[in-house]
């Protein structure tokens, strides 16, 4: 029976996760290497902002202990790693270091108990389809001196939430997805999460391989999804413009498709998707197989990128506000942002650029990024005030009310359709057929921008 547990790893998705164990009455001796991040839980302060972890840490904190080394592990029952598994374009693969260390971490402690009994080992980072296998499960039969299976227990529990609803999507998944290539992990790994997860969640039993692969391949599905989603943007854009939120509810109605991820809006972006797609493509050519429909996703997510750039050039602004700094509402995390991306280009052009977003994160992360290339504002009013044309990146409710903030004699680009009411420059990209049109014959009077290019 499971009644202390460590955590390695209390990022983002990490420290919530820690958190849930601890208020479910485990005690918990959670762990990072941010002597820095683990002074500021030990003081009571939250460090990230995600809805509902300030509650969540308090109930938790009769029986959760926070520690930057690892050797109170020793007396625990199991071990949950959480930790980053970078990735480049130039290495596509998840990078296993930072699990690797935790392991051996992990094991130094375990190795200090006077009589072995057997600990349960739980990765819940995303990893490279293999590398358990290959990687982990070796290093710790090492390690240890003992065999897994047998004197321990290795499962692979990934996650499937997104930032800014972590605390609800650890709680409520539409399934719990469990790797273990024995009864006695799968079973101490099942009741172990049956102790945060609702009442009746599905779980699927893999072994750990296939539980790997099934990861990355449902990332790659929602890629695929929203890229379908967004090239009917850019066809409806050149047909004229089309009802794509209707065409998308009624493509919903079919069980077959579903609605999720299906709406046009900005490109895919975040710390998962695009680094999920590419390592997809490098798996299939690692065993020389072509990827094509995961190729066609990142195109087509490139091709979004132009689709954007060219209604937002084609008023020739000589300043843009670029609105959601980060990838999603809810968040202010920046890796992988559409905006990001967008500025860039701009900047590339020597356009000017405001920038807001609720998050004062986020706007620190952007300044940090692009220093003086930017100006940030900490409100809406101000960000829009100089600007020629306005870009809405992400859906954030805070720009619902855009059209009335707005001078009639600018434009505002929504990808998202967000924007209510009426506006006289609101150009919402593929879904308006008359601007679209206007569009269309502009670019027949002036010259591309690709041959600008």
């Amino acid at each position: 029976m499971i009644d202390c547990i460590s955590f390695f790893g209390l990022g983002k998705l990490g420290l919530p996760l820690a958190a849930l164990f601890a208020r479910s009455e485990l005690r918990t001796l959670a762990i990072d290497i941010d002597r820095e991040l683990v002074a500021r839980l030990r003081a009571g302060q939250v460090p990230y902002p995600e809805p509902g972890l300030d509650d969540l840490l308090a109930e938790a904190e009769p029986r959760i202990t926070y520690a930057s080394e690892a050797r109170g592990a020793f007396g625990t029952d199991a071990s949950i790693i959480l930790v980053p598994t970078p990735s480049d374009a130039g290495h596509p693969e998840f990078s296993s270091r930072h699990i690797e260390q935790a392991c051996r971490d992990l094991c130094a402690a375990l190795k200090a108990r006077t009589e072995w009994r057997y600990h349960l080992i739980v990765i819940s980072s995303t990893v490279f389809p293999g590398t358990v296998a290959t990687r982990i499960a070796p290093l710790l039969e090492q390690l240890l001196g003992r065999r897994a299976g047998r004197d321990f227990g290795i499962a692979y529990v990934p996650d499937f939430v997104a930032l800014g609803d972590v605390v609800r999507g650890f709680q409520e998944p539409q399934f719990l997805l469990i790797g273990s290539d024995d009864e006695e992990s799968h079973a101490q790994a099942a009741a172990l999460f049956r102790r945060i997860v609702a009442p009746g969640t599905p779980i699927q039993h893999l072994s750990i391989r296939d539980a790997e692969l099934a990861k990355v391949a449902a990332n790659v599905f929602l890629c695929t999804k929203i890229s379908f989603g967004n090239f009917l943007a850019q066809l409806a854009d050149r047909l004229g413009g089309a009802d794509l939120d209707s065409i998308a509810s009624a493509l919903a109605l079919d069980p077959r498709i579903g609605g999720g991820f299906l709406r046009a809006g900005s490109p895919y972006g975040g710390t998962c998707l695009p680094r999920d797609v590419d390592a997809f493509v490098a798996l299939a050519r690692s065993v020389d197989l072509d990827a094509p429909l995961a190729s066609a996703v990142r195109d087509v997510n490139k091709a979004q990128y132009d689709l954007i750039e060219r209604h937002l050039l084609a008023g020739n602004p000589r300043c843009v506000a670029v609105l959601g700094l980060s990838f999603k509402p809810g968040t202010s995390v920046t890796i992988g942002s559409p905006a990001f991306e967008l500025v860039r280009r701009l900047a590339q052009r020597s356009v000017r650029v405001a920038v807001y977003d609720p998050a004062a994160d986020a706007r620190e992360s952007a300044h940090a990024a692009f220093g003086d290339a930017i100006t940030c504002h900490e409100s809406i009013t101000a960000c829009v005030a100089a600007a020629d044309a306005v870009l809405v990146c992400n859906s954030d409710p805070a720009f619902r009310g855009l059209a009335a903030k707005v001078a009639p004699d600018r434009r505002i680009i929504d990808p998202w359709g967000c924007v209510l009411g009426t506006h006289p420059g609101l150009v919402r990209i593929g879904r308006d057929q008359a601007l679209a049109a206007s569009l269309l014959a502009s670019r027949r009077r002036k010259p591309s921008l690709r041959a600008v290019r």
